[in-house]
């Protein structure tokens, strides 16, 4: 994971893993999505590996920017997926798990496989990063809920 965190944080060493998703041999258009997904990829694993070091008082603020990029990401997806010839049928056929893990053990499981998607040999096609993408969302609301619920008061007994 300290790896992963200094490449992540590194901007040259980040560009580098942006740049090496590149698909050989194909079109500028498709160098221009590849960057355009790569770079928000590490901008969200930037935010899952940060967010659950954050002071307490940032911490609900972190989880939530992480599902917001989440989602802005996911919506995009499908109109870059057709710029590209990918057309978009949904993330069925790529689930990620379904086991019911607490919140930031799912956090870290999606950030792992969202960044072993990163550093693969093979990226995954737009589909499979779309449900990692979508299970780290998840995740991210999942501790955002559970930090709330931690906040709340507590009654008299």
């Amino acid at each position: 994971m300290d790896d992963l965190r200094t490449l992540l944080f590194d901007p040259a060493a980040a560009r580098r893993l942006v740049l090496a998703r590149r698909p050989a041999g194909r079109a500028v258009v498709a160098d221009v999505v590849s960057d355009v997904v790569w770079t928000d990829v590490v901008r969200l694993l930037r935010w899952a590996v940060a967010a659950p070091h954050a002071a307490p008082g940032v911490r609900a603020g972190a989880w939530w920017r992480l599902a917001a990029g989440c989602a802005d990401l996911l919506r995009r997806l499908p109109a870059l997926g057709d710029e590209v010839a990918e057309h978009w049928a949904g993330t069925d056929g790529h689930p990620v798990w379904a086991d019911d893990l607490p919140a930031r053990q799912r956090v870290r499981r999606a950030t792992d496989l969202l960044a072993a998607a990163l550093l693969a040999a093979e990226p995954p096609d737009l589909r499979g990063v779309a449900a990692r993408v979508d299970a780290l969302g998840a995740a991210a609301v999942a501790a955002l809920v559970e930090g709330a619920v931690h906040r709340l008061p507590r009654g008299r007994s």
